[in-house]
């Protein structure tokens, strides 16, 4: 009997879980407690999270609540045009979040001022707020927290509502390495980018999480032995910037990483122009052209997200006349005129003669092929 209930216990609270789309902490009350909870972290496999927070505030178009998919056109253009609540104060500074409301209580993360959203849970009316953001926390914090998402709490009087600008936003999606470039809330392009390496030793590496606002042109500067130019500041120490170079411009190292993980930290733009002329420099240029504080968005990789297959009538291009790259456009800045417009095949076809042989242009940045997405997929799957 005590088995039976036990096992029906597991199960209304396994249920209630999957009803509320994430695992709360459970009530089982005296009975069998640690038993129980043993089981249920044993047996138990949380769904897939798919937006960018857990929490739920139930506000129209939160960017929190909102799915990760750059092609829902509605609730992109929802997501984009409402503001964002930030923490008052220098953009080059931080404050703790604490794990009660009480100036005393343990910091369980950092928050850079200005620059980046927090999710506004509750005010509770006694000075401090609840709120759900992701761990700006760098290399030598004090809190180790590298990108974790922490609900804590935050004084009432620093939170500020702020509207960023809307002509340009953009979007960074750590599963499948692309910068996602809206133009008054519609996709505009796609760019290849590379996010933070985590290495051993190296947790801090991993590109923060979270929507922020580009507040500062720093243009060119020196990482190391490499130049990085184009840099655009969101988050106290992290940049968005072109692909690193040595010498005058020589890419040959950072290059043939771009579209994968390869950064410390910051977010590495393509240089190469597609066919729209988007690149790290028309980014650069565009902000300067009034539109600095535009907004910001980096999605998390969580395990059990996966990347679609494009439809198998997705039309790509090629040169017959001896290229080795596939496009998504009939012309390509990687591509002379002479052998333009390109010839069309679709998708399906990828994998057969003579497409088989071709690679993604790095140009264009079309889509990734079937075995490459199903790699990724593997890679983000729940335990």
């Amino acid at each position: 009997m005590k088995n039976l209930l036990l096992t029906v216990l597991l199960l209304m609270c396994c249920c209630t879980a999957l009803a509320e789309g994430f695992p709360d902490t459970l009530d089982l009350g005296a009975m069998e407690e640690e038993a129980v909870l043993e089981a249920v972290q044993e047996e138990y496999v949380a769904p897939a999270l798919t937006t960018p927070g857990r929490e739920r505030c139930g506000q129209p178009g939160c960017f929190w609540e909102t799915p990760m998919d750059p092609y829902d056109a509605e609730a992109m253009a929802a997501m984009l045009a409402r503001p964002m609540t930030v923490i008052r104060g220098d953009p080059r500074s931080q404050v703790y979040l604490r794990q009660e409301p009480d100036e005393d209580s343990q910091a369980i993360g950092e928050i850079t001022c200005d620059s980046q959203g927090v999710h506004v849970l509750e005010d509770l009316g006694n000075g401090w707020t609840r709120v759900e953001c992701y761990s700006s926390s760098f290399e030598g914090s004090r809190v180790e927290a590298w990108n974790e998402l922490v609900t804590g709490y935050v004084p009432t009087d620093l939170l500020e509502v702020r509207q960023p600008r809307t002509k340009y936003a953009f979007i960074v999606d750590k599963l499948d390495q692309r910068l996602y470039i809206f133009e008054d809330g519609v996709l505009m392009d796609v760019l290849a980018v590379s996010t933070g390496l985590v290495t051993e030793g190296k947790p801090y590496n991993e590109t923060r999480s979270g929507e922020y606002i580009l507040w500062s042109l720093t243009g060119a500067f020196a990482d190391g032995d490499t130049t990085c130019n184009y840099g655009i500041r969101y988050n106290h120490g992290d940049l968005l910037h072109e692909l690193p170079h040595t010498g005058t411009d020589n890419y040959g190292y950072t290059e043939p990483k771009i579209g994968s993980r390869a950064s410390h930290g910051c977010i590495r733009v393509q240089r190469k122009r597609t066919e729209k002329g988007v690149n790290a420099r028309w980014i650069f240029n565009a902000l300067y052209d009034g539109q600095l504080n535009s907004r910001l968005i980096i999605w998390e990789d969580w395990p059990g997200r996966q990347i679609p297959l494009p439809a198998a009538d997705t039309p790509l291009y090629y040169n017959p006349q001896g290229g080795v790259n596939y496009h998504d456009s009939p012309t390509c800045y990687g591509v002379k005129d002479r052998y333009e417009p390109l010839t069309g095949f679709t998708y399906a076809q990828l994998d057969d003669a003579p497409y088989d042989e071709l690679t993604a242009c790095p140009y264009c940045v079309p889509p990734r092929r079937a075995e490459d997405i199903a790699q990724i997929n593997a890679a983000h799957q729940l335990d």
